[in-house]
C-alpha cells in the first residue's frame, strides 16, 4: 500500500507538471494535410550545441504580422503565385518585385516566431535562426510510463526536432517578378551519456513542402489552388552530371542544363549544403561562397585557423544544354586543402542533381 501511495503521489506530480506544460501557447497554422506546430522550449539552455550549429531559441516570443489595411490591399494585389517544379526541386515564381518579395517573406517567418539570424538582401538571401517543432511518435515507442501519460494527458511525446529555414530570392528578366527558393535544415535532440546534444537530421521534405505551400497562401494565394498547383506532374528528367578534373587538379562539373537552368540548379545545390553564400553576380554566372573555420560540415576540410577562405562557382556555357561549373581559389593558391574541399564539394553538388 505505501508502495501504491508513493507511486500515486510521483503519477500526479507529473501530471501536473504536464499539464502547466501542455497550456502554452503554440503556433498552429493548418493548411494541407500536414499541421506545422512550431512552440518555445524550456529545456534548450540544458542542450549541447555542435559548434557548427546554431542554439536554438529560448525565448519562444512568437511576433504576430499585424496587417494594416494597406498590407491587405498589397495581398490583394498578388495575382499570380506560379510553383515551379524541376525533379525534386519547386521554387515560386511571384509577381511582386525582389524588394517587396523580401519584406513579406520575412514577416511570414516572424509569424511563426523565427527570428531573422543572417540576411543579406544585396544578394536575396537570408536565414532563421532554430526554432523548436512540437513532435509526436507513436505510444508504443514511448515506454509503459510515458504512453499511459500520453492516453491521461491526451498528448504524445517525442525527442525535440528544431528547424531553421533558408530563403533566396533572385530576380528574373521582368523587373516586377521574383523567384524565391526555400531550404529546410533541422535538428534532432540525442543523448550521449549524460549529455543532450543536438545533431543534423535527415531533411523533412513533406515539411519543406508544407511551409512553401503556406508561404503562397501567405502571399495571395488560394489555398486549395495552391494545394493543387504545389502536386502539379515533376518535369521529366534531365540527364546525368559528370565530373573531370582541371590541370590545377580541383574538379570540373558538367550539367546537361542551360546556364540559367544550371544556375537554379547551382544556387539550390548550395542551399541544400548550407554552403555560405557571401556574394553572386548572375550574369558573370558566378556564386562566391566563404568557408569559415569552425562552421559546417565543408569547414572540416579546412585547416588553416587565422583566415576565413572565399572561392569562386563559375558557370560556363558549352553550348545550348551543357554548362560547366568551374572551382576557382582566389587567391591562386590551389594547395591541398583547397583540392580537397572542392572535391568534396563537387561530389555533394552531383549528388543533388
Amino acid at each position: 500500500m505505501r508502495i501504491l501511495k508513493y507511486l500515486s503521489i510521483i503519477f500526479f506530480s507529473v501530471l501536473i507538471v504536464s499539464c502547466s506544460k501542455v497550456s502554452e501557447p503554440i503556433k498552429k497554422v493548418s493548411i494541407g494535410s500536414k499541421v506545422i506546430n512550431y512552440q518555445p522550449s524550456e529545456n534548450v539552455d540544458s542542450l549541447v550545441i555542435p559548434p557548427d550549429l546554431t542554439k536554438p531559441s529560448v525565448k519562444g516570443d512568437f511576433s504576430e504580422v499585424i496587417e494594416s489595411d494597406d498590407d491587405l490591399n498589397a495581398f490583394s494585389r498578388i495575382q499570380n503565385v506560379e510553383v515551379k517544379r524541376d525533379q525534386y526541386r519547386r521554387w515560386l515564381l511571384v509577381e511582386l518585385s525582389p524588394e517587396e518579395l523580401w519584406s513579406l517573406s520575412k514577416e511570414f517567418f516572424r509569424s511563426y516566431g523565427f527570428k531573422i539570424e543572417k540576411e543579406n538582401q544585396k544578394i536575396g538571401l537570408f536565414e532563421t535562426d532554430y526554432l523548436e517543432i512540437e513532435t509526436k511518435v507513436p505510444d508504443k515507442s514511448l515506454g509503459a510510463i510515458r504512453a499511459a501519460l500520453s492516453k491521461a494527458l491526451k498528448t504524445q511525446y517525442g525527442l525535440p526536432i528544431a528547424d531553421k529555414y533558408r530563403v533566396r530570392i533572385e530576380p528574373t528578366d521582368n523587373p516586377f517578378q521574383s523567384e524565391l527558393y526555400l531550404t529546410l535544415s533541422s535538428i534532432g535532440e540525442v543523448t550521449s551519456g549524460a549529455m543532450r546534444l543536438w545533431q543534423p537530421r535527415e531533411k523533412d521534405v513533406e515539411l519543406e513542402t508544407e511551409m512553401l505551400l503556406k508561404l503562397m497562401v501567405f502571399l495571395g494565394s488560394d489555398s486549395q489552388e495552391a494545394i493543387e498547383k504545389i502536386q502539379s506532374d515533376i518535369n521529366e528528367d534531365k540527364g546525368s552530371v559528370t565530373l573531370a578534373k582541371t590541370e590545377l587538379g580541383h574538379p570540373e562539373l558538367s550539367l546537361p542544363l542551360n546556364k540559367r537552368e544550371s544556375w537554379r540548379f547551382l544556387g539550390w545545390a548550395l542551399d541544400e549544403l548550407s554552403v555560405d553564400i557571401s556574394d553572386r553576380d548572375q550574369l558573370s554566372g558566378s556564386f562566391y561562397i566563404t568557408v569559415t573555420p569552425d562552421r559546417g560540415f565543408f569547414s572540416k576540410l579546412i585547416n588553416t585557423v587565422s583566415s576565413i577562405k572565399t572561392y569562386q562557382l563559375v558557370l560556363r556555357e558549352d553550348s545550348s544544354s551543357t554548362t560547366k561549373v568551374i572551382f576557382v581559389d582566389l587567391k591562386e593558391e590551389n594547395d591541398s586543402e583547397a583540392i580537397e574541399y572542392s572535391t568534396e564539394l563537387f561530389d555533394q553538388i552531383a549528388s543533388k542533381f
